[in-house]
């Protein structure tokens, strides 16, 4: 029941997007017309989608994010009346003009993690990296994935429906092949990332702030809260930080190339914690680091290395702030 419900929705959010965007075939309309004749929900559904493209016909690009904003405010409060499940729209660019084509997102059932939604017969297929480990996936409609360390990505054999929906824990590196037919959904436990043809990184860690950085295209992040998601669009070099715990997310400018630097075997930290350096070299290296008094945590580096081993790049980070290291088998102790 729950997936046949998903796909509904799912066909008609790709069927809406199409008409609204001038790119419906006659079977395409035909098929929109009959949900909305069968639906009462889908048709208000439709009227809402209708009133932000009236509205954002009239702006910029670069304006479409405040169009769907005075939309939202202006009909939220009969959405929330008329479905009692979470929601959200994005906007995103579509095709080779500038086309907006709109999502209604909703939450899935309470559950423990992302992987627990998997509620159909589907083969799904699992690929989990351990420390000092990284992988490349090419899926079968040609997108590739390079999955990060101490990451485990979710997805299917076949993309058999209407969006191409992957599952991530951790970090990876998507290089999307466009389908404006079929969105790429990459699903995290704090919120998702939508997109239809676009490289971006995305990198969600357990205990750590979720990161969506833009290579090219165009994405929306859409944040895991539970009464009011937020909704962010991502253009090239640009950046979301999300933090679960305080509900709190953060748009800024990036250097993509920086963010994806781990693909090519390559270290960048940019003001960053000696404590956050750690965790990565934890993860790159495999060794545990312990921090034997709190000072060093705090210090913060800058640095970028390339196919450096572990001693080298520790020499370097003492080198720039004073701090004593030692390198077991297992793990690298630090002290003042």
């Amino acid at each position: 029941m729950y997936r046949r419900i998903m796909m509904n929705e799912e066909l008609f959010t790709t069927l809406a997007a199409r008409k609204l965007a001038g790119e419906a075939t006659i079977e395409e309309l035909a098929t929109l017309e009959k949900m909305l004749q069968e639906d009462a929900v889908l048709r208000e559904q439709f009227h809402i989608l209708q009133q932000y493209f009236t509205e954002s016909a009239y702006h910029s690009s670069a304006d479409t994010e405040q169009a769907l904003q005075r939309t939202l405010s202006r009909i939220e409060r009969p959405v929330k009346k008329l479905f009692p499940w979470k929601w959200m729209a994005a906007a995103v660019a579509a095709v080779t003009i500038t086309v907006a084509v709109t999502l209604i997102y909703r939450q899935p059932a309470k559950q423990n993690g992302p992987i627990t939604a998997l509620a159909d017969t589907t083969e799904w297929l699992h690929r989990e990296n351990g420390k000092a480990t990284r992988a490349s996936i090419e899926l079968t409609d040609g997108s590739k994935i390079w999955l990060n360390s101490q990451s485990k990505l979710t997805y299917p054999e076949v993309f058999d429906g209407e969006s191409r929906s992957v599952y991530l824990e951790g970090e990876a590196f998507f290089d999307v092949a466009a389908n404006p037919q079929k969105p790429f959904i990459v699903h995290l436990s704090t919120g998702m990332v939508y997109v239809l043809g676009t490289s971006f990184n995305v990198r969600a860690y357990e205990n750590e702030p979720v990161q969506t950085s833009v290579k090219t295209g165009k994405v929306a992040f859409i944040s895991g809260r539970k009464d009011d998601p937020d909704t962010v669009f991502i253009t090239p070099d640009e950046k979301v930080t999300y933090r679960p715990t305080v509900q709190n997310i953060v748009k800024e400018a990036t250097v993509a190339a920086e963010d994806i630097a781990w693909t090519e075997g390559r270290l960048v930290f940019r003001d960053r914690t000696l404590e956050d350096i750690s965790s990565e070299l934890e993860r790159t290296f495999g060794k545990k680091v312990l921090f034997m008094s709190d000072v060093p945590r705090y210090y913060r580096l800058t640095g970028s290395f390339r196919d450096n081993n572990l001693q080298d790049i520790m020499y370097y980070l003492a080198r720039s702030k004073n701090f004593h290291y030692t390198i077991t088998d297992s793990t690298v102790l630090i002290s003042e």
